[in-house]
């Protein structure tokens, strides 16, 4: 971490389960300019691929929705049970995004916050002054994009995969 793909930096505090059974679909999946990209192995910086392939840059929530729904749909059709948990922040150097999500609804803590002087606001895995800092957990389920005119928390839900896994 982080992974970096132009302008856009992405972290990830989660897992895909099965990833080994989906891994390879998944990467059969991606267009030929995002998989050239590939550096790793991990689950993290192919969910990251999914995101660029899936249109990051236009639609940076609903590049997350459909990369979310392209791995549940690959476990299903592996014959798995999706488990998914993603909580991941990302930017594009401009705004600042992140999401908490889990299939089982127990995703990775995420807050966000002021800096002690309150010179600007971050998002945190957990919170880095327990005593007396303001931190506002996100809820799960949740996108938050962060600007330099606030902090927007809105619901999260994947969408329905719109592509033929190959076989």
């Amino acid at each position: 971490h982080p992974f970096v793909s132009g302008r856009w930096s992405f972290m990830h505090n989660g897992q895909i389960g099965g990833f080994e059974k989906i891994r390879r679909a998944l990467e059969n999946s991606l267009s030929d300019a995002v998989f050239d990209q590939r550096e790793g192995t991990t689950d993290s910086e192919l969910f990251f691929l999914l995101m660029l392939d899936e249109g990051l840059s236009a639609d940076p929530q609903g590049a997350v929705a459909r990369a979310t729904s392209r791995v549940l749909e690959a476990s299903r059709h592996a014959g798995l049970e999706p488990s998914l948990k993603l909580t991941a922040a990302f930017s594009d150097g401009e705004a600042l995004y992140a999401v908490r999500y889990a299939t089982d609804g127990q995703a990775p803590t995420l807050y966000t916050g002021a800096f002690a002087s309150r010179a600007g606001r971050c998002i945190v895995s957990e919170p880095f002054d327990r005593d007396g800092g303001e931190w506002q957990a996100i809820p799960p389920s949740s996108f938050v994009t962060m600007t330099r005119d606030g902090t927007n928390i809105r619901p999260f839900a994947p969408t329905v995969a719109k592509f033929a896994l190959a076989v």
